[in-house]
């Protein structure tokens, strides 16, 4: 009998412990990430290269003892490729998130869109979500989305955003 009932309180007090450590992991967790979002229809049809996409930049902390590491998610799942210059290439862009003074040096992971298909003037959707680890340093810093079209314009529409959780690694 005082077996189970041991067993009744253990089971009880686990329970409010698992409790307790859910709600103190759900507090930290506004302090442990950053999020952007936007909703602005943007396009991109220079050929000068890389260009950051406005609204997709977020700013990374400094390291600290709780992280030191941030992993940063890009997500644009509407993509959309036209031809305002050209029907006869292929039309691609090139996505990409880039975390210049990372400690080392440049950071920056890269993904692309495309149609092949001659004589298209827009493409359907094109999703993208890119994933880069990013280090953190003894300063904050920049983690931005760039994007680069070839023979058209890329577009993003309604929604696209740019996170990071700072983990310790």
């Amino acid at each position: 009998m005082k077996l189970k009932q041991r067993s009744d309180v253990l089971a009880r007090l686990t329970a409010a412990g698992l409790f307790a450590v859910s709600i103190a992991s759900a507090a930290d967790l506004p302090s442990n990430s950053v999020y952007v979002a936007t909703t602005a229809l943007q396009s991109y049809s220079t050929f000068v290269g890389p260009t950051p996409i406005g609204g997709l930049s977020v700013t990374l902390p400094a390291a600290s003892t709780l992280y030191n590491t941030a992993i940063v998610t890009l997500s644009m799942p509407n993509l959309s490729l036209s031809a305002p210059t050209s029907t006869t290439n292929p039309m691609t862009a090139d996505i990409a998130v880039v975390a210049p003074f990372a400690p080392g040096g440049l950071v920056s992971a890269f993904g692309g869109i495309g149609c092949d298909t001659a004589g298209v003037t827009i493409s359907g959707k094109k999703p993208i979500t890119i994933v880069v680890k990013v280090p953190l340093g003894t300063t904050s810093q920049i983690a931005e989305a760039e994007w680069d079209a070839m023979n058209g314009t890329v577009t993003t529409e309604t929604f696209a955003s740019i996170s990071a959780i700072l983990v310790r690694e």
